[in-house]
Parts: C-alpha cells; sequence; structure tokens
C-alpha cells in the first residue's frame, strides 16, 4: 500500500518473454507502485480493464496479437493511460506508427535499467499529481454542493445558507430573482 501522502499508481507489465518480465518488476519496484505482470497480451487486457492502471509497458512483438494491437486497445479503452512500447526491434516508422496511436513512449530492448526508471518515474509522478487533482476536485465539488444543487459564487453559498435557516420553519419556500 502506498504512504498516506502518496496515492496507489498500478503499472501493468505486458512481455511475452517471463525473463524480461521479471527484469522490468525489480527495476520499477518501488514503495506506493503496484506493479503487475502479464505474459500474455490476452492476459495483459484483462489485467488493464480489471484494474485500470495509470502506466502500462508494452512488448511490441508477442505471438497471436502484436504490440500495436494491444495499444490501440488500450487507449480505446482509457485515452488516459500512459502506454510505453518496447522492443528488440527498432524502426523509425514503428516508434512513429506507435506515438500516433497513443504511446507516449517507445523504448528500444535491451532496455536501460537507468533509462526506465527515469521514465516511468516521471509518469508516476504525473499519475500522482493528477490523483491528487481528482481527489481535491471531488473535495471542491462536494464543498460547493447542497442537495444536488451546484455552485460556488458567493451568492449561491449565501442562497444555501438561507435554505439551511429557513428549512426547518418551512415547508415550501419560493426564491425569485434572474436566472444564472
Amino acid at each position: 500500500m502506498g504512504t498516506k501522502t502518496e496515492p496507489m499508481v498500478t503499472i501493468v507489465v505486458i512481455d511475452d518473454d517471463r525473463q524480461s518480465l521479471s527484469l522490468v518488476a525489480a527495476a520499477l519496484e518501488q514503495e506506493g507502485v503496484q506493479i503487475l505482470t502479464a505474459d500474455g497480451p490476452e492476459q495483459g487486457l484483462a489485467i488493464v480493464r480489471e484494474r485500470q492502471p495509470e502506466i502500462v509497458l508494452l512488448d511490441l512483438m508477442m505471438p497471436k496479437m502484436s504490440g500495436m494491437e494491444v495499444l490501440e486497445r488500450i487507449v480505446d479503452y482509457d485515452p488516459a493511460t500512459d502506454v510505453i512500447l518496447m522492443t528488440a526491434y527498432y524502426s523509425t516508422e514503428s516508434a512513429v506508427e506507435a506515438i500516433q496511436k497513443g504511446a507516449c513512449d517507445y523504448l528500444n530492448k535491451p532496455l536501460s535499467i537507468e533509462r526506465l526508471q527515469e521514465r516511468v518515474g516521471r509518469l508516476v509522478a504525473d499519475a500522482r499529481t493528477r490523483q491528487k487533482a481528482d481527489a481535491l476536485d471531488g473535495e471542491l465539488l462536494a464543498a460547493h454542493c447542497f442537495q444536488g444543487m451546484i455552485g460556488r459564487s458567493p451568492l449561491m453559498h449565501e442562497v444555501f445558507a438561507r435554505v439551511r435557516r429557513i428549512a426547518p420553519h418551512f415547508r415550501t419556500a419560493l426564491i425569485t430573482g434572474q436566472t444564472g
């Protein structure tokens, strides 16, 4: 589990090479990060749908389904997921295609552990920032909501306060004035 100050970030690694899975999982292990692995594209997609990870590391060359097809399915399912493609068969064309299809990065195998940790570290920090922003937005929305009505202006807060004061004494109240 993550610390109280840092939200948990989930990373899914999809690669048909079990040795590569172990290496990547060990390299990225840190507090507040949950790493899930899949040794096939179907299993990986199932984990992505079930766990909704913030980050996916994906091998480009796999049996049954290409990494590009898996990338497309992940981006269709959740465009906010950061996907990094990994491949031993680098080509400029495939890198450009991957970025056009929604990948956020493209790494060559054999992986540089330092480069992998640096790139994923940035994505983890970004994911935590988004999680904190979402939590704050939810708190802000809750603070400015009254019985299903939402208002952030001082005038709306005044209306909410009047309704709270009057509600215990009257059954029906008519509020008049301009809309908006």
